[in-house]
């Protein structure tokens, strides 16, 4: 009896390794030629399965702005933030808009942590709703292929020390995704989801433990609580509604194949004043009085472990040499 049940252990190890192989080579492949996995039909069946899990937990989508004056036959970067504990509303909500190609009418594709798609069901989820590895190779390739992508340029970082009591933007010191779209000629267009962060509420004092387990496994889990006060119970969100802002694109000038660390600094100044704006215009209106009343975080990652810096707007543009903007 022994003997037969570990034949039957190693006969379903087995099957699920082949599973996995057969899995990693078709997003591989997807990667290559820059597609989707399998028909539109199936991608909005896989959304409509996390959309209806969200709205049970009673996340949604309240509302959204929208503008009807941008160029389909343009690419576009898109950068997301903030991040949150999870980015729930980035696979439950708003994956359906890369499906479709909103807002622009052109599909496009989320740049996620490689570490996700070694999650079972969660990772098929993923490829199935245009979710690709945000891998240096990877992503230049689907620049290259004149695809739409979409980044959340403080990653991991920025999901480390998410907050529901403080919003915040990590960016990366190399300001790797504002290189890109110069690189390749693509205007950015930021988009702010506003309440991701009060999804989930942080436990103080385990700081440690998630940078432990990061470093053990890839995966970020900030220690925090969800619905009903459940521990780190990342299905079950607190109810909340998310509003998704879009900010006005902007334009990033002639592509450069290197460009020089003038000319991205001064562009991260022109997108931090864009971000800025998006969130004074509508944090009162979309997110808690409390935290609307906090402002939005601005930091910057330094070189290996040195600690992120805060920015200002102002502070930025001094530095740079730029004139006030309004914003």
């Amino acid at each position: 009896m022994a003997i037969s049940r570990g034949r039957q252990l190693l006969a379903l190890v087995a099957f699920y390794a082949a599973y996995l192989d057969i899995r990693n080579r078709i997003l591989a492949r997807a990667e290559k030629a820059g597609t989707r996995i399998g028909p539109r039909w199936l991608g909005l069946f896989a959304w409509n399965l996390l959309h209806g899990w969200s709205r049970l937990m009673g996340v949604r989508l309240a509302s959204e702005n929208s503008f009807d004056h941008l160029d389909p036959s343009k690419r576009y970067l898109i950068v997301w933030h903030p991040h949150g504990f999870i980015a729930w509303s980035a696979l439950f909500i708003v994956s359906r808009m890369a499906i479709m190609g909103h807002p622009h009418g052109r599909e496009w594709f989320a740049m996620v942590a490689p570490a996700l798609f070694r999650l079972p069901i969660f990772s098929e989820a993923l490829m199935l709703v245009n979710a690709r590895r945000v891998d240096k190779d990877i992503v230049e390739n689907l620049a290259v292929k004149d695809r739409c992508m979409a980044i959340q340029p403080g990653g991991v970082k920025e999901q480390l020390i998410t907050r529901h009591d403080q919003e915040q933007a990590v960016f990366p010191k190399n300001l790797g995704f504002l290189r890109i779209a110069i690189r390749h000629g693509m205007d950015i267009l930021p988009v702010y989801v506003f309440n991701e962060n009060q999804l989930y509420k942080r436990v103080a004092g385990f700081d440690r433990v998630s940078e432990l387990v990061f470093k053990l496994t890839g995966l970020a889990v900030p220690v925090a609580t969800a619905k009903m006060g459940l521990p780190v119970a990342g299905l079950l969100p607190r109810s909340a509604e998310i509003h998704v802002r879009w900010g006005e694109p902007l334009a990033v000038g002639p592509p450069e194949p290197e460009p020089s660390d003038e000319r991205v600094e001064a562009l991260f100044v022109e997108y931090v004043t864009r971000l800025q704006r998006i969130f004074d215009l509508h944090a009162k209106d979309c997110l808690p009085p409390e935290v609307a009343a906090k402002g939005l975080r601005i930091l910057r990652a330094g070189e290996g472990s040195v600690p992120l810096t805060e920015v200002s707007v102002a502070d930025l543009r001094k530095a740079s040499g730029s004139p006030e903007a309004r914003l």
